[in-house]
């Protein structure tokens, strides 16, 4: 088994000490394990350009390479990630959300490792509607992976840190890894620092072994931790909801999925049916959704802008001369 333990923290500090301390978590719970660490501070990894390569090679029936990716550190993280099969991610909360780093990543790693997608193009080789042998894909991509998510933040009140474990989900649902916790480890600048807390590194350490002993036993619960507020969604175990207005229905905006709102003896209730369950954006059928969707965008949008080329490039060229007059700075 390869454990990896990864922190968009600064380099020993608190986001640091609370992965490497769930790492001795999942060490207990397979001592002969493969495990490594990584901090991405020193690793220049740029945005997504939103160049559509990536996109344009799978409708192809290529690999979906990231052509960013020879200019920067965006492989290296990639790779570790790759070779994984349980994650610990940490990542310090700023402002509402995880670092930007992380966010740069991601937005470059899940085109890249769709579930949905990547066996879309799969089937389309089978079946001779796409070239290429379906063997030949990179098969790594549909490796089993479980994961647990820390979000570390200064404040007392947990609602400067709402977003964190939040927008962590994105790095696991298009590979459809098994998420085992979401912390919230805000109150750090009260704490002063994690070996101050004894129970916040009882915690990190139960993280590590249920990443562990989750990957092989589905019978391993997902982890509460004590004195945390109870989740709505079942599926991602967030309390964020959408409310959709002028109806009882909401949404989870992690999981895309909608529930029913009721309010009994004075207590919001939000019910998830299991159909709505199964098709969360972590499951095969959400994404699939998605990759669905996408993929009609072709059909749709290429008949309306040849057939109105000529008019929006003489609109374009327009447009930016009155621009830069009206402002006086080109782009």
């Amino acid at each position: 088994m390869n454990i990896l333990g990864i922190s968009f923290g600064k380099k020993n500090a608190n986001s640091d000490i609370l992965v490497k301390e769930a790492l001795f978590g999942a060490r207990e719970a397979n001592p002969d394990a493969h495990i490594e660490f990584i901090n991405t501070l020193r690793l220049n990894i740029g945005r997504c350009t939103g160049c559509g390569a990536c996109s344009k090679a799978l409708e192809k029936g290529k690999d979906n390479l990231c052509v960013e990716a020879r200019k920067d550190d965006f492989s290296v993280l990639e790779d570790k990630v790759r070779w994984a099969d349980c994650i610990i991610l940490g990542a310090p909360v700023y402002a509402l959300q995880p670092v930007g780093q992380f966010k740069d990543f991601v937005d470059r790693f899940s085109c890249r490792h769709d579930y949905s997608a990547i066996t879309w193009v799969l089937d389309k080789r089978r079946t001779g509607e796409m070239p290429g042998n379906a063997d030949d894909f990179p098969m790594e991509r549909f490796k089993k992976r479980t994961v647990s998510y820390i979000s570390i933040g200064g404040a007392t009140t947990d609602n400067w840190t709402s977003m964190g474990t939040a927008t962590l989900h994105i790095f696991g649902f298009p590979p459809m890894m098994k998420v085992m916790a979401n912390y919230n480890a805000n109150c750090m600048g009260t704490v002063g620092n994690p070996y101050l807390d004894q129970k916040l590194i009882d915690d990190m350490h139960e993280i590590g072994r249920r990443t562990v002993n989750g990957y092989n036993d589905d019978s391993v619960t997902f982890f509460k931790p004590e004195g945390k507020p109870a989740e709505v969604c079942p599926v991602c175990h967030q309390r964020l909801i959408t409310i959709l207005p002028g109806t009882t229905t909401v949404e989870c905006p992690i999981c895309g999925i909608e529930g029913q709102l009721s309010i009994e003896d004075g207590a919001v209730k939000v019910e998830f049916s299991e159909a709505q369950q199964k098709r969360a954006r972590g499951t095969f059928a959400g994404l699939r959704e998605h990759t669905t969707e996408i993929q009609g965008f072709g059909a749709i949008c290429a008949p309306k802008i040849m057939a109105n080329k000529e008019m929006l490039d003489k609109m374009m060229k327009e447009r930016i001369k009155d621009f830069e007059t009206a402002i006086g700075n080109k782009d």
